[in-house]
């Protein structure tokens, strides 16, 4: 969020206020009204209160004056601006709408000078909040323009999804359904059985210890096995495939896959943007940290290791 849109936030929440209040309490409901529609209503009650101004004082591109405070035509139009973006059935140009919200800019300003002329705004968490503010906007005014033409091209996209295929194979779904028995020959005998041509999920149901046997030793559908033994036993195995007996956590397990889907990699043209914007971040990142790399060796910094419960061999 730029600085001027944060500037505006107040104008925004405080405005949005006055196109409700006026119907807030209001016992007879009326039909649904657009921004600009309830805009035009909400003046008859706020535009009213601005009381009537000689201008001939006023500079010709002054809108208002409150106090010492001036607020200029270019700066009202930026601020009608970023209201119009903010809520898009605004109508910027309805001057009843204008006068609303010059009326809550006047409002503003008139509460903030009176802060400003008491203690409120000599109390020390309203000074440390507005300097952590002004410390943020700083900092991102300055990130922006360091990052300002550092972005990843579709050429570097392309060599990091060459060098990393791996990581764009879409993961392995699988349905398998377990035996699981107390000793070995069991286990041996069921996968004669079921090589044999026998029923897995009948075999399951019969002889399986698993809570699983009730589904015919069905386990819900994963992307990674319950456990290390099983994952090793089904990776070899394609669609109707049944494994050797195993050891496992609880007994001896055989899995047959019922269904296998996915492993395949994933099209470049169908992650190209999510690459580029990624590696983007990347890169503005890096040009932040040598940034600040280069500020460090020209500015002297010192650490007291040892508030920080650091001796100083670390």
């Amino acid at each position: 969020m730029g600085i001027k849109k944060l500037f505006v936030l107040g104008l925004v929440l405080t405005f949005l206020t006055g196109l409700t209040s006026c119907d807030l309490f209001s016992p007879k409901k009326t039909a649904k009204k657009t921004a600009s529609q309830t805009s035009a209503s909400a003046v008859a009650n706020t535009a009213a209160t601005v009381s009537p101004t000689d201008n001939s004082s006023l500079p010709a591109n002054v809108i208002a004056r409150v106090g010492d405070w001036t607020l200029t035509m270019d700066e009202f139009n930026q601020r009608l601006k970023l209201l119009k973006q903010a809520l898009p059935d605004f109508n910027e140009n309805d001057p009843q709408v204008k006068a609303s919200v010059l009326n809550e800019l006047i409002r503003q300003q008139l509460l903030v000078k009176d802060a400003e002329n008491s203690d409120i705004a000599n109390q020390k968490d309203i000074k440390d909040a507005v300097e952590d503010f002004r410390r943020t906007l700083l900092v991102q005014e300055l990130a922006n323009r360091i990052t300002k033409n550092v972005a990843a091209t579709e050429d570097e996209a392309r060599k990091y999804y060459d060098s990393n295929k791996d990581l764009f194979v879409e993961p392995i779904k699988w349905k398998v359904r377990e035996i699981m028995v107390a000793d070995e020959v069991t286990a041996k005998n069921l996968l004669v059985q079921v090589l044999q041509g026998g029923d897995f999920a009948s075999l399951a149901q019969a002889n399986s210890k698993a809570k699983s046997a009730s589904q015919g030793g069905a386990l819900p559908e994963f992307t990674k096995a319950p456990f290390e033994e099983m994952q090793k036993a089904i990776a070899l195995l394609d669609a109707g495939g049944t494994s050797s007996g195993f050891k496992g956590p609880d007994g001896y397990y055989i899995v047959r896959v019922d269904d296998k889907k996915g492993g395949n990699l994933k099209p470049f043209v169908d992650i190209k943007a999510e690459l580029i914007s990624g590696l983007t971040l990347r890169k503005q990142q890096n040009a932040i940290l040598e940034y600040i790399d280069q500020l460090r060796q020209k500015t002297k910094v010192q650490v007291n290791k040892e508030l920080l419960g650091i001796s100083e061999s670390k």
